[in-house]
C-alpha cells in the first residue's frame, strides 16, 4: 500500500512538474511603444489617453503636452501598434504614421485643434 501511495506521488508531482513547464513557455507579457501624437493643451492629453484605456488590451497611457509623446503599455497578443495609432486617429488626433480622419479632427474642441502636419498617410 505505501509502495502504491509513493508511486503515486511521483506520477502526481511529474504531472505537475510537466504542467507547469508547458504553461510558463507561454508566458503573457506586455509590451510599451512611444510615439508622436499630435494635440496642444491638457484637454487633449485627457481624450488620447481616454481614447486609449476604453480598450481592455491597453494597459497604461500617457501622453505628454510638451513633447507631444505617447507612451502606451499594452497587450501584443491582442492589439497591434498599428491599431493603437488608429485609435489615437479616431480620437481626431494624428500621429506620426496616421492622419486624423478630418470629421474626428473638426469634432476637437478649438483649443485642440492643432496645426496638422502632412503624416503621408491618411486613415
Amino acid at each position: 500500500m505505501k509502495t502504491q501511495k509513493k508511486v503515486f506521488s511521483v506520477l502526481f508531482t511529474l504531472m505537475v512538474f510537466l504542467f507547469a513547464s508547458n504553461t510558463s513557455a507561454n508566458v503573457l507579457h506586455d509590451e510599451t511603444v512611444t510615439f508622436k501624437v499630435y494635440g496642444n493643451c491638457e484637454m487633449c492629453k485627457k481624450n488620447i489617453e481616454t481614447a486609449l484605456l476604453k480598450n481592455q488590451n491597453i494597459k497604461k497611457a500617457n501622453w505628454d503636452v510638451k513633447t507631444k509623446m505617447l507612451t502606451v503599455v499594452y497587450d501584443p497578443h491582442t492589439i497591434s501598434v498599428d491599431n493603437i495609432h488608429k485609435l489615437v486617429a479616431n480620437a481626431g488626433y494624428d500621429t506620426d504614421t496616421i492622419k486624423a480622419p478630418d470629421d474626428a479632427y473638426n469634432k476637437l474642441h478649438g483649443c485642440c485643434q492643432y496645426k496638422r502636419v502632412d503624416t503621408g498617410k491618411s486613415k
